[in-house]
């Protein structure tokens, strides 16, 4: 029996594809025949909070027009979902609707507040504030990396590198993360004596939220011999996240992103994570306790921007990730459905 799961999509790289590694981990239990429905909320705020009063603790579906109209999704006619998956606060509204539409368990990826427990079937959550019996508790969020991935990636990229590699996955500012001009400063000539103290080059790639103009003070900083491949974004982007994780001995990444982390972890590698000097993450939030589980789970170590160049791969060690989480998760969820696994 093929089994029908529609995953939600609000626009997110990052949402989609932990998404997609959950679907995918799935599909190695169970036929699947996934689809992507999109859905582009054209409203915030305010209304926001009296459309999710509106819908109450049950989640009482909104209306086909309302869909359509003010969330932009037209999911398609003639198959029905037996699961809908999505990760991502804004597509809450949309695979809620559906799921209670369509009679099919709704499945969320991530910290589901300021969204009751009951309007979901099953929630793999990071935040350690989440714990009703929906609620089910991960070390990291899923991504569709894996270690085989990333290495099958490194192996078939021609024009990888030579020597020791080692990786840094750049993202930006963000509500609890402020980075000025001189962390841009700072983490180029941290980087390059961080080159020069451990012999190796470096894989580096901005992101979408990093900016023209912090690239540019990085490039400007940066000793060029260090830097044996580099994406900068918002000048060429190019998708060689795979190739560099799987390329590299170790992987650096900023903090900042969730994302960016979690798929460092997830290809494998040890995994080295810095931030600015000015981080304020609220106590309320899952960073917290997300970051400090890997921490003693010793999948990453965190030191900040100011002393990342003192660092030495020597002086700890970590219990890099061999099997994907998606793995472990697609195994609570199909005990969860009562799915038979195919053999």
């Amino acid at each position: 029996m093929k089994r029908v799961v529609w995953i939600i999509s609000e626009g997110s790289p990052g949402h989609v594809s932990q998404s997609e590694g959950l679907v995918a981990a799935l599909a190695q239990q169970v036929k699947l025949e996934p689809h992507i429905i999109q859905t582009s909320p054209r409203f915030g705020g305010i209304i926001r909070s009296i459309v999710r009063l509106w819908m109450g603790r049950a989640g009482q579906p909104l209306s086909d027009g309302f869909l359509k109209s003010c969330l932009g999704c037209r999911p398609p006619t003639g198959v029905m979902p037996n699961l809908i998956v999505t990760s991502g606060g804004k597509a809450v509204f949309t695979a809620r609707s559906l799921a209670v539409k369509h009679g099919a368990p709704l499945v969320f990826l991530g910290e589901r507040k300021p969204y009751p427990a009951r309007w979901f079937h099953t929630v793999f959550t990071p935040s350690p504030f989440e714990t009703d019996v929906t609620d089910v508790p991960l070390e990291m969020i899923p991504t569709g990396i894996t270690p085989a991935k990333a290495n099958a990636a490194a192996s078939a990229w021609r024009e990888r590198p030579n020597g020791c590699l080692w990786a840094m996955i750049i993202g930006g500012a963000s509500a609890s993360h402020e980075y000025t001009d001189a962390d841009w400063k700072l983490l180029a000539l941290k980087m390059n004596t961080l080159a020069e103290a451990q012999d190796i080059r470096w894989l580096v790639s901005t992101s979408r939220r990093t900016g023209a103009r912090a690239e540019t003070i990085l490039r400007e900083h940066l000793v060029p011999k260090t830097i044996a491949r580099a994406v900068w974004w918002a000048e060429k982007p190019e998708k060689l996240m795979a190739e560099f994780l799987g390329s590299a001995t170790w992987v650096c990444v900023t903090q900042d992103s969730v994302t960016m982390v979690t798929e460092a972890v997830a290809s494998g590698r040890p995994v080295l994570v810095t931030m600015p000097a000015k981080t304020e993450i609220k106590p309320t939030s899952f960073l917290h306790g997300y970051y400090n589980r890997l921490e003693k789970a010793s999948r990453i170590v965190r030191v900040p921007i100011a002393v990342l160049g003192s660092f030495h791969p020597g002086d700890t060690r970590l219990l890099p990730r061999s099997r994907p989480i998606n793995c472990e998760l697609a195994a609570t969820l199909l005990s969860r459905l009562h799915w038979p696994v195919n053999h």
